[in-house]
């Protein structure tokens, strides 16, 4: 019999987020090769597998490896842009004269650099899936595949689909028409589907990323990408419901709601998840639940560009899958979806008044299985169970802020950060170890990044971002 690969991490509080939502004192989790091998008592758990070498983790918690479902990585360069722009304080204003020129001036060397940093930063805190909601061609898809499969963490990458007909050009005053060409997107999107989808061990999955369905797309064009995708068993993400405009914009062509006019093209539907969706209102959160759709709320993100919060509490009282996202840094400048664990439910208590309206252990799930839901992978990932893929995360709680516990739930989502998380696995390899990335030369990224930076911003014509205050 061929001797066993893999390891034992005992000694813990293990958060199982399986079925019954077992939390396992003095627990153990047994890997054999990419897989969980046993979850249990230490003392079961070592004594099934005595050939495995056994790793001490006492006064840590395991749990499911976070799942990031709306992130930007070509934006890891634009940390904090948003909270400097001397003309307007909007949100279209941030996009489109800061933001997209300087996504625009980036090169496909840029690109993976700039993804480096951010699933540097994502592995580091703890996420080890994650959903790319739009990779635009100047920024190199496969540059940035390439990155995702050498790091080790597991990604969903949405390639870029978009329209930008002449009247917004005009609008907009920015020449976005140099990006995209919307059946060459296509085409591409198809292209590294057939190349990507299902590398490294299954790890990387190619999507469509659409970016929004108002005045910059075509509704043909998202027509096409709803048929295509059914077509081949693809699935699809967007920015959807975001903003008071898009209500606005369905309206004018007929529709009730931006949510109905997604329904109508055909991208609300089990195979898309909507970021954001903070406009929708009770009759969207009905039309979301018969449709089948993932919503990705970005709590931290959207609580700093003040655009209010998604209806989490109603939407999973509907029975919509409601998943977690950072979003980009040039809003909410961070990567840590630990953090964000305790923002959306703090969000959510304060708008609603109500301590019980979303529990820390509905939040974890939001983090784990139901991100495993929207991306796909629910068979895979999000809970630690027999046969499911060893993707799990430590965090160290022999620290000052996460003493005592009584909790281990609470815990996690309203006192762990990113910084606590000590290792991390994904398909059963070690990517984090004693908080130290094993995968990625994190100090010549970190050096990398900050040479690149001034030179987007020089290209893309953006001038040096200060603070309001005088800097002497």
């Amino acid at each position: 019999m061929a001797a066993q690969t893999g390891f034992i991490f005992a000694n813990a509080t293990v958060i199982t987020m399986d079925d019954a939502r077992r939390v396992i004192s003095d627990g153990a989790v047994a890997v054999v090769g990419d897989s969980i091998a046993a979850v249990g008592k230490t003392a079961d758990v070592v004594a099934r597998f005595p050939n495995l070498a056994v790793h001490d983790y006492s006064r840590h918690i395991i749990a499911p490896g976070l799942i990031d479902t709306h992130v930007h990585q070509s934006q890891a360069f634009f940390r904090g842009v948003g909270e400097r722009n001397e003309r307007s304080d909007s949100f279209h204003e941030w996009l489109y004269r800061l933001t997209l020129p300087m996504e625009g001036a980036m090169t496909p060397a840029d690109g993976a650099a700039s993804a480096s940093l951010c699933i540097l930063e994502m592995l580091k805190s703890g996420t080890t899936s994650f959903l790319e909601c739009m990779t635009s061609e100047n920024h190199g898809f496969d540059g940035i595949a390439q990155v995702c499969v050498d790091s080790g963490i597991r990604a969903a990458l949405g390639k870029v689909v978009m329209d930008v007909p002449a009247a917004y050009r005009d609008k907009v005053g920015w020449p976005m028409s140099a990006w995209f060409d919307p059946q060459e997107t296509i085409a591409a999107t198809l292209a590294a589907h057939d190349k990507w989808d299902g590398a490294a061990n299954g790890r990387i999955q190619v999507w469509f990323g659409c970016r929004t369905a108002d005045d910059s797309a075509n509704p043909d064009l998202y027509r096409q990408v709803a048929r295509i995708a059914k077509e081949r068993g693809m699935r699809l993400t967007i920015h959807h419901s975001e903003l008071a405009s898009d209500n606005a914009y369905a309206r004018s062509l007929g529709y009730r709601s931006h949510m109905e006019y997604g329904v109508d093209l055909g991208i609300v539907g089990p195979n898309a998840v909507l970021a954001h969706c903070t406009a929708a209102d009770a009759e969207d959160v009905q039309l979301l639940a018969k449709a089948g759709a993932s919503v990705s709320t970005n709590a931290a993100n959207n609580a700093v560009s003040a655009w209010g919060p998604t209806p989490v509490v109603d939407m999973l009282a509907a029975g919509v899958n409601v998943a977690l996202g950072c979003d980009g840094t040039a809003g909410d400048a961070n990567m840590d979806l630990l953090r964000d664990l305790r923002v959306v439910c703090q969000i959510a208590r304060t708008h609603s008044k109500n301590r019980n309206s979303l529990r820390a252990e509905t939040v974890l799930e939001m983090a784990t299985i139901h991100g495993a839901q929207a991306l796909g992978i629910a068979d895979k990932v999000g809970s630690l169970e027999v046969g499911k893929r060893a993707d799990l995360i430590t965090i160290d709680t022999d620290v000052p802020h996460l003493t005592p516990i009584w909790n281990p739930v609470a815990t996690m989502v309203f006192a762990a950060q990113g910084a606590d998380v000590h290792t991390v696995v994904v398909d059963g390899k070690v990517i984090v170890r004693d908080h130290q990335i094993l995968t990625m030369d994190e100090e010549a990224i970190v050096a990398d990044a900050r040479r690149r930076m001034p030179e987007i911003a020089a290209r893309a014509n953006v001038p040096a971002m200060r603070p309001r205050w005088p800097v002497l």
